[in-house]
């Protein structure tokens, strides 16, 4: 299978996880990469806003008390915007919950840590993804590789494979939560 045969299975695998397990999955990623979060030195944290079907993480966020940042897609790019209460996050591109104009963005600084929670429809176990095809996180984090993030990537289980076929521009996450 090519990449976008493995995208349209996995979403569709995904979508037919049961919205209890998915629940519970979700629960239990947030639960480990909340541990990830408490047991290292990180500066700030960037999550996401869960789209219909992906894991839901949001929920660490009164949970740790470090800088949270979430993205926003403007045109080809991605950045990360500081949001200090989840009311600040509204309905924007892709039909993803992104931070309001007001949110400062994010300017990481050297010899500082962050982890990046970053989505998937899958990952193999080498930890590269296959995400919906646009590229945006492989951008982001190609901008910023002088600067040090940990790159956990998220995802049910069930989507899991063998090998995601990477190309050269992908970047492969440190490890994958499931």
């Amino acid at each position: 299978m090519n990449k976008q045969e493995l995208r349209t299975k996995y979403l569709d695998i995904r979508k037919n996880i049961p919205d209890e397990k998915r629940k519970e999955e979700s629960f239990e990623i947030s639960k480990k990469l909340e541990e990830l979060i408490k047991e290292n030195s990180f500066s700030a944290v960037l999550l996401y806003a869960p789209k219909k079907y992906e894991v839901d993480v949001i929920g660490i966020f009164e949970e740790i008390n470090i800088p949270v940042y979430f993205p926003r897609c403007d045109k080809e790019e991605m950045n990360f915007y500081e949001v200090d209460d989840l009311s600040k996050l509204h309905l924007g591109n892709f039909n993803v919950r992104e931070p309001e104009e007001s949110c400062p963005l994010f300017n990481p600084k050297e010899n500082e840590k962050y982890l990046i929670a970053v989505p998937g429809i899958a990952f193999d176990e080498k930890g590269y993804r296959i995400g919906y095809g646009k590229g945006y996180y492989d951008k982001y984090l190609s901008r910023f590789e002088a600067y040090d993030f940990y790159k956990a990537g998220v995802c049910f289980k069930e989507c899991i494979v063998k090998d995601t076929f990477h190309d050269d521009f992908d970047i492969r996450t440190d490890t994958v939560i499931y």
